[in-house]
């Protein structure tokens, strides 16, 4: 799962006002499958266990989806958390002691999620039913700069679509590539199989159809 970077900041700045020790924020496509993500104050050892075989099993995720509501780890599991295939084979090896998922909706579609984790035992006191009613603003306020991203084209991959837009905006392939943090070949590469994509034979003709498609 390709990991966002135009989420770090609202995921920084949810991290901050929760006062929690990790933060995740994920989107769902339209189809409600994770589309890309990004997660703060865990190391990639566990972003990448979540990602492959978390996600799969993740009853607190599992009960979001079915309820449309905050869950977390205490109101979900229980004791029986610490049981939990998730906790035992991800959350408790990395010293995650529990995490409440918030849904994150554009109006009536829920649109992802929000994480937030407990390392300490103060935190995890804040994983209750009040606990999650005072954090639900920060699912408020995320879903809300959510909106403020730049639209995508829906048949692209996030970094696809960051180069369209770069290309559309002017930029040459060296400047597209110092943007993103990448070379240029990558662009180049790119570049040319998004002209595959619309069926486009130069940069020109492609941002036009890009500008067309965005959601």
């Amino acid at each position: 799962m390709e990991c966002a970077r135009d989420l770090e900041p609202i995921a920084e700045r949810a991290l901050r006002a929760a006062a929690m020790e990790s933060v995740g924020l994920y989107l769902f496509d339209d189809e409600g499958r994770f589309e890309r993500g990004i997660i703060l104050g865990m190391p990639d050892a566990f972003v990448k266990a979540y990602e492959i075989s978390g996600i799969p099993i993740d009853p607190v995720l599992a009960q979001v989806r079915q309820r449309g509501t905050p869950t977390s780890t205490v109101t979900c599991l229980g004791d029986r958390w610490s049981s939990s295939e998730l906790y035992r084979r991800v959350s408790g090896r990395f010293g995650l002691k529990g995490f409440a998922t918030l849904p994150l909706y554009n109006s009536t579609r829920l649109a992802g999620v929000l994480y937030l984790g407990s390392m300490t035992d103060a935190s995890f006191a804040r994983l209750t039913t009040n606990g999650l009613c005072e954090m639900s603003v920060h699912a408020t306020s995320v879903s809300t700069e959510l909106l403020t991203l730049p639209r995508r084209h829906p048949r692209l991959s996030p970094r696809q679509d960051a180069v369209a837009r770069l290309a559309a905006q002017g930029l040459a392939n060296r400047e597209i590539a110092e943007e993103l943090g990448t070379g240029e070949a990558a662009v180049r590469k790119h570049l040319k199989a998004l002209n595959h994509i619309f069926g486009t034979s130069n940069r020109t003709a492609m941002a036009a159809v890009w500008r067309e498609g965005l959601l």
